[in-house]
């Protein structure tokens, strides 16, 4: 049981350093789901969705766009200094993260990221779009 226990606090150990610089580092803010919700259909405000397309299909942020590492450059608008909102599946997905450093990168100012992702968003029963249908509860 003394083995386990010291694998867990290695682990542990190893695994806190990663997580705040990871948070540290980050080139971007993060929001909460309350602070989207109040952004949403502001002129400016850009959603982008980083899931994979069956995700976004069923369920995203209305009005979100989905983008891919692919198309990422497409998807942005051409004004640098929007607002460009990126989330993904939940915290643990770092797809939105990563499409979030690619965009300040190129040289976008006001890049955010909603870690609770689209898992979250509809959990807390706010309104979601799909391919299916415009709006659904």
């Amino acid at each position: 049981m003394s083995k386990v226990w010291a694998s867990f606090v290695v682990l542990f150990i190893a695994f806190v350093p990663i997580c705040s610089i990871h948070a540290q580092d980050a080139p971007f803010t993060m929001l909460t789901m309350q602070q989207v919700s109040e952004m949403l259909g502001k002129p400016g405000v850009y959603l982008l969705d980083a899931n994979l397309p069956e995700i976004y299909e069923k369920n995203h942020l209305p009005g979100a766009v989905n983008v891919t590492p692919e198309n990422l450059k497409k998807c942005l608008p051409r004004d640098r200094n929007a607002t460009v909102i990126f989330y993904c599946a939940d915290r643990r997905c770092t797809a939105s993260e990563g499409a979030a450093r690619d965009a300040v990168k190129l040289g976008y100012k006001k890049v955010y990221t909603m870690p609770e992702g689209i898992f979250g968003w509809v959990r807390s029963g706010r309104a979601t779009e799909s391919q299916k249908t415009s709006t659904q509860k």
